[in-house]
């Protein structure tokens, strides 16, 4: 397949001069004269067919767009050459742009090349977030004017703390472009960004009534559904949103690997050297690690790479066993972390690492997903199996940027082998089973749908909050009209946000006036004022770490005083805690021990686990598996054919367990085993499965019987654990927390298809 530049800097996108095609020439034409000057000025030969789609729609329209590409596709250019050039006659008296990013390091990133194509037209580029000096957010709100680029939060943080600045910054609004769209559509921080644009929705038409909305712009390289987009983007007219798709055009040949290791509990075979820890023992499964990290160190040495994890915990080993691999070797080659517990000079040390050209490979998490610009990444790697296709087709994208470069990825997977007393679903080798399905439905160009959040009762506390605090004072009515009629908490009756703000008031967060005004409680100023009150994700208490006077980053598991423990891709020992600092002293040490972090995994969509059992049941082969994946699979599909996985609903694991075989997604999981739960019969989760301790015929009972029954969501959300799923709902009367799991994670109609198909 045809190959596309890089995205990465001011030459990634297609050029835009009298060299190219009809076409470009057409939009070229359309394009402010400082705009042009810009382009030619750094060479540019010709627009993309993205770039030249969306200067028409945005130059020749007022509809709002969702510019849906491939990775390295000039989008960000494809969205500011025809926004620039609608704001550069009158750039100023208020911001004309605002473009919004997930990450602040994709702000910095995006600054650059904004700032770089506005050389030729007087329009200001200004950044606000938590690092820019406050010299310069001053001089904004002074003379507002050009494009912002913010992050949600720091945007939550104008509304709260520069409330009186709102009309001055916004009344001349006209774009809102939001990078990377497809990482608000299905969690509380898009609900959160929603929220905050219809507050800049109402400073606007206030001002200027006569306007109209601001037209909105989304950026992607993943959208499994653009309806979804569209209605994020204009809920009320999603119809009316333009869809620019170019994810077919000019796609890339892609070079793919998935290798499998098989390990062995009485040993690993060959001796491998193993790394010892702070006790000086060798641990079996260090070992084995160890000669995944050989591999690792050989297809990585001598290029740029990223190597992605699902968990911190292993970002920080498997960069610390190749560093030993490595070391032994007596290779010269830098292994880096990247993670989002690492104080922020580390990682923007391994950004600029990369971005320098020379060889490294970065460990990171999902920090490095999105499109932080990292120079070029000849291959990226992946241990054990991605949530999502969405996350892996997003990773691939971060190699092969430039043009004629193939798209390369390994995969490394680690798989024990099972013991003799192991049951049948032991001997399935899920992670590779699901790496697998993940691949193949990446390659027939499937993704996720979004799955928008519904009764998020904890973002809408924290926006009742941020609203009291923007006004100074709302009468409930206006509130609820703001919020919910008007706003995006559409699904929140009037009851029900009246019985919120009573559980509020118990709870000294809010209270009312006697002119009927809500205020601030104490508790609710506390919260305002608390660090991480702009974020509506979960910001636990941390500890910072710290070496001699520097802070290398948190940890919200704090070790003991004498532990060791690998961070920021160095070893330590701890050599001091001081509880109410809240600081853990450390000095570097030669032992090591695997940290730990908290955080939470994402969720499995039923497709996912649908295409794991049709991989089990087919006889092919993929070419992308060596040896031992190949190997790994066939002892997987031999154990699901005797088993009898894939063709029974009901497996016997003993005389007292039975799987009940449910091949779906977690929603639909969880709540059949809330259902079980509600009916007395208690079950484990296995993934592609429910575990229940009962035999064959009883649980064959139990679950006939649970699918004849009816039931109510607020009685199975009793059953749903951990309760406390979002920030806030420790704030919510117990009712609030039963209807938010309810309507806004049960997936009932699901559940009930799945009991009836029992056999």
């Amino acid at each position: 397949m045809a190959a596309s530049p890089s995205e990465s800097g001011t030459s990634s996108g297609a050029p835009a001069s009298g060299a190219g095609d009809a076409a470009s020439h057409g939009a070229f034409a359309l394009l402010h004269s400082g705009v042009q000057r810009q382009l030619w000025r750094i060479g540019w030969g010709r627009l993309r067919p993205l770039q030249v789609k969306a200067i028409h729609a945005i130059m020749e329209t007022d509809r709002h767009m969702i510019l849906a590409a491939a990775t390295a596709s000039g989008k960000t250019e494809a969205a500011f050459l025809p926004v620039l050039s609608q704001i550069a006659d009158d750039p100023t008296g208020s911001v004309r742009a605002v473009y919004i990013g997930p990450l602040k390091a994709l702000i910095n990133d995006q600054f650059q090349r904004v700032e770089d194509l506005c050389s030729y037209v007087e329009v200001p580029v200004h950044r606000w977030h938590g690092d820019v000096s406050a010299s310069r957010k001053s001089a904004l709100i002074r003379t507002p004017g050009g494009v912002l680029l913010i992050t949600p939060e720091s945007l939550e943080s104008l509304f709260v703390n520069r409330s009186a600045h709102l009309t001055g910054l916004f009344a001349g609004l006209r774009f809102i472009v939001i990078d990377e769209i497809h990482t608000f559509l299905e969690n509380e921080r898009g609900l959160h960004l929603r929220s905050l644009l219809s507050r800049v929705g109402l400073v606007v038409s206030s001002s200027r009534p006569e306007a109209g909305a601001c037209r909105t712009v989304g950026l992607s390289a993943t959208i499994g559904d653009t309806s979804v987009a569209q209605a994020f983007v204009a809920p009320e007219h999603p119809q009316d949103v333009t869809v620019i798709d170019d994810t077919e055009e000019g796609k890339k040949e892609i070079k793919y690997r998935v290798h499998g290791y098989r390990f062995r509990e009485s040993g690993p075979g060959p001796a491998v050297e193993a790394s010892a820890g702070a006790t000086g023992e060798e641990d079996p499964e260090r070992t084995y690690r160890r000669g995944m990290a050989n591999d690792m160190v050989a297809h990585c040495r001598g290029r740029a790479n990223l190597v992605f994890a699902n968990a911190k915990a292993d970002v920080e080993e498997f960069a610390d066993l190749c560093k030993q691999v490595a070391r032994s070797q007596k290779l010269n080659v830098d292994f880096l972390v990247h993670h989002g517990s690492l104080a922020a000079e580390i990682r923007e040390d391994a950004e600029e690492t990369m971005k320098s050209g020379r060889p490294a490979t970065t460990f990171c998490s999902s920090t490095l997903e999105l499109g932080i610009d990292i120079g070029s990444v000849y291959m990226v790697g992946q241990i054990g199996p991605p949530w999502s296709v969405s996350s892996l087709t997003q990773r691939l994208g971060r190699s092969g940027r430039h043009e004629g470069e193939p798209r390369i990825m390994r995969m490394y997977l680690e798989c024990w082998e099972p013991q003799p007393d192991d049951d049948v679903l032991d001997r399935l080798h899920l992670n590779l089973v699901q790496s697998v399905a993940l691949t193949e439905l990446m390659l027939q160009g499937w993704l996720e749908p979004p799955w928008p959040p519904r009764y998020d009762l904890s973002t809408l506390t924290q926006q009742i909050i941020s609203v009291i605090a923007e006004t100074g004072g709302i009468e409930a009515g206006r509130l609820f009209d703001r919020l919910c009629r008007k706003g995006p908490f559409r699904e929140i009756e009037r009851l029900v946000f009246e019985v919120l703000l009573r559980s509020l008031g118990s709870k000294d967060v809010i209270e009312q006036m006697p002119t009927g005004d809500l205020i601030l409680g104490l508790r609710g100023e506390r919260i305002r004022q608390s660090r991480g009150f702009y974020a509506v994700f979960p910001t636990p208490e941390a500890f910072a770490l710290i070496h001699k006077g520097t802070v290398l980053g948190t940890l919200e598991v704090v070790p003991k005083e004498g532990d060791h423990l690998l961070f920021a891709g160095k070893r330590w020992r701890v050599t001091e805690i001081d509880m109410e600092a809240r600081q853990v002293q450390v000095v570097p040490a030669k032992g090591w021990k695997r940290p730990q972090f908290t955080g939470a995994f994402g969720e499995t969509h039923p497709r996912v686990r649908q295409e794991m059992r049709h991989i089990l049941q087919e006889k092919g082969s993929y070419d992308y598996l060596d040896e031992g994946a190949a190997s790994l699979l066939e002892d997987a599909r031999r154990a699901a054919g005797k088993g009898y996985v894939c063709e029974q609903s009901l497996v016997p694991l003993g005389p007292q367990a039975t799987a009940f075989m449910t091949w779906t997604g977690d929603r639909i999981q969880q709540t059949v085993r809330a259902i079980l739960a509600h009916r007395g019969v208690a079950c484990g989760d296995r993934g592609v499965a429910l575990e229940l301790r009962l035999p064959l015929d009883e649980t064959r009972d139990s679950l006939r019987k649970a699918a004849s029954a009816s039931y109510q969501s607020l009685d199975l959300a009793r059953h749903i654990f951990p309760r406390i799923r979002r920030k806030y709902d420790w704030l919510l009367h117990e009712e609030l927390v039963d209807a938010s799991i309810a309507e806004g994670w049960l997936d009932l109609d699901g559940a009930m298809l799945l009991l009836s198909s029992v056999k």
